[in-house]
């Protein structure tokens, strides 16, 4: 089998499609020794950025593209025209051609793409570059429908990213994998997608995230003036749709019934539309007891799962929602929100709450902290949750949808 995989995402991808990308292609490397690969890296996409490395790229069969495009001379750059009058003719006739080196630009680019992609069978898009080769079948990946559900979640551009993947799983992909059931049932709602061109492939958490001794643990969490079983975790960008308004009031009233309760910790980068989260704590009376990490590590985030006294995640919607795989996979004792995929991946694990309900939120962390036997039982059954997921199984089934993606496009029209 002959793949073709766009990485050009590793030069900005974060959090979930970050790790999504990068496990699914080593495992995939790993798994098959009878495929190969030709990696897509579109440079004009992400110029400037460093590319995310990643075992996969030195595996055997692998190919890696680099698809530069053409680089522009600008007259107005050139010794000599960079001052007054000069600068200022060059400046006009450098603006005068932006539209023919546009035109020339993405034309090099799709001489480059079909030559480097000649004899490729299928084709993986990413969240970033959608392209279906002549000849070969397209399969995308939907990883949630968050734009579609509440645009106000995001920033227009993230927007405008998503319509235009949806609208090509819409239109030309072959097949279409969904990270989960509930995302294929948006994408059947939202998208009017026919179920049978998607496919359901979960994600997992990596090994690395498991039980862990507090004297392990320790050196670690020492680093953030942590201390094993003295903190509340929750874990994510920081957005609007990952609920962090109504989790700090929760926990504010939770400080109220429970004045021991734990300091909230919270980590992730900051994304789009956080001013009211990072004010969040003053305002509920908690600013000394809620803080906001963002440089924590990936190295780092088994301990501080293994370390928490109890993982919170009260999203609003999530296509798989992995910091609660993670986070059972750790034996953290686990409270998410009832909303979308969220209850797919628990199971019977954690304990659900309504995620618009300060009260249901702060009665569901009351619980975890106060009952010790429930406390043990989440401790052992979280690990065992998370054994049900393994990127080794994500990636033979995804290899799986590549070859019936092929299987479609060989079988003549109608049958």
């Amino acid at each position: 089998m002959r793949v073709g995989f766009d990485i050009s995402v590793l030069r900005i991808a974060q959090a979930g499609v970050l790790t999504y990308t990068r496990e699914l292609l080593d495992a995939m490397t790993v798994a098959r020794a009878d495929v190969d690969w030709t990696l897509i890296d579109l440079l004009p996409l992400n110029p400037d950025r460093p590319l995310r490395l990643l075992a996969a790229l030195a595996a055997p069969g692998v190919r890696v593209v680099r698809c530069a495009g053409l680089n522009r001379p600008y007259l107005s750059a050139r010794p000599g025209w960079r001052r007054g009058v000069p600068h200022a003719v060059a400046a006009q006739v450098d603006r005068a051609l932006d539209p023919l080196w546009a035109q020339a630009s993405v034309a090099a680019v799709g001489f480059q793409l079909r030559a480097a992609l000649a004899g490729v069978q299928v084709f993986h898009s990413s969240d970033q570059f959608c392209y279906a080769p002549p000849g070969a079948a397209a399969v995308v990946t939907i990883h949630d429908l968050t734009a579609q559900i509440n645009p106000a979640w995001h920033i227009s551009a993230n927007n405008a990213l998503a319509d235009a993947k949806l609208h090509f799983a819409r239109t030309r992909a072959d097949l279409v994998i969904a990270d989960s059931q509930s995302t294929a049932r948006d994408a059947m709602r939202l998208l009017n997608l026919p179920g049978e061109r998607l496919r359901v492939v979960p994600l997992a958490a990596d090994r690395r995230f498991r039980l862990q001794t507090p004297e392990a643990l320790r050196p670690q969490l020492a680093r953030f003036g942590l201390r094993p079983d003295e903190y509340l975790l929750s874990v994510g960008t920081l957005e609007p749709r990952k609920n962090y308004v109504r989790l700090i009031e929760a926990y504010a009233r939770l400080r109220g019934q429970m004045p021991a309760a734990p300091p909230l910790v919270i980590i992730g980068r900051r994304g789009w539309h956080y001013d009211e989260i990072l004010a969040a704590p003053a305002r509920w009376g908690v600013a000394g007891r809620v803080r906001f990490v963002d440089d924590a590590r990936d190295v780092d985030l088994p301990a501080l799962y293994a370390g928490a006294a109890a993982f919170v995640y009260p999203s609003l919607y999530e296509g798989f929602g992995l910091p609660v795989l993670e986070a059972l996979a750790c034996g953290a004792p686990t409270a998410c929100a009832n909303t979308s995929s969220l209850p797919e991946v628990l199971g019977d694990a954690g304990v659900l709450f309504a995620a618009e309900d300060p009260l249901a939120i702060a009665a569901a962390l009351e619980q975890l902290l106060s009952d010790l036997s429930l406390r043990a039982r989440l401790r052992q059954a979280g690990p065992q949750r998370a054994a049900q997921f393994s990127w080794q199984r994500t990636a033979q089934e995804t290899l799986a949808v590549y070859e019936e993606a092929i299987a479609l496009r060989r079988a003549p029209r109608g049958v």
